[in-house]
């Protein structure tokens, strides 16, 4: 039986161009991507601390706790987040029956009624070196800040200066500028980063390194 001449395939040329056009795409696109990528794990980690920090304030603020805690403990290779809960009755005891004054106090156990690990990230770093926290309370009383939390530079966010923030930015971002990011240009922030700003009363905003400025989210 007489085959078919028409019937053609590729030819090795024809190949080699796909193959060639395929890496280029490829070579263009996956930086691209890594930079996505990043920034996702950026934000996504901006939004879980940004949840902790209206998790507690809304305990405080039902009368679960007198006093709430939120803070931060970076580690040699990932970063650890607590919230933390301090019972009517032990700021009490605190306050009355021992005479001391109720602070923000940086522990492991004895002194917070719930201790606990709430998120915990390997590849992200923040704008502290130490372990730093953030205190709340229904009527403000308590807006303490404890550690390395306690001392945070003045930062312009919206036209005005504020010290009350974390920022979250790559592991590898950190590394450039001494284990923890910087707070502008000027001394080696880089994309993806992204800020929560917090007040006494309890109110959360977020915001985006554009490269220059912080943006609000």
């Amino acid at each position: 039986m007489q085959q078919n001449q028409d019937i053609k395939g590729f030819t090795i040329l024809e190949l080699l161009v796909v193959i060639t056009i395929v890496a280029v795409v490829s070579a263009v696109g996956y930086p691209n991507f890594m930079d996505w990528r990043e920034d996702r794990q950026m934000r996504a980690s901006m939004e879980k601390v940004s949840s902790m920090l209206r998790s507690i304030n809304t305990q405080a603020q039902r009368g679960n706790f007198a006093v709430v805690q939120f803070m931060v403990r970076p580690k040699t290779n990932s970063t650890e987040f607590f919230s933390k809960g301090m019972s009517k009755s032990n700021e009490s005891t605190i306050s009355n029956t021992s005479g001391q004054n109720v602070t923000c106090r940086i522990v492991n156990s004895g002194y917070w009624n719930n201790h606990q690990v709430e998120y915990s990230e390997n590849d992200i770093s923040t704008n502290i070196d130490g372990d730093g926290a953030v205190c709340f309370s229904k009527d403000t009383r308590y807006f303490l800040k404890e550690g390395k939390l306690s001392n945070l530079l003045n930062v312009s966010i919206d036209g005005k200066l504020t010290n009350n923030y974390i920022i979250i930015c790559t592991r590898k971002n950190a590394l450039k500028t001494g284990g923890k990011c910087g707070t502008t240009q000027n001394d080696g922030l880089e994309k993806p980063a992204y800020l929560v700003e917090w007040n006494r009363f309890g109110k959360i905003s977020k915001f985006k390194w554009g490269g220059s400025a912080w943006s609000r989210l």
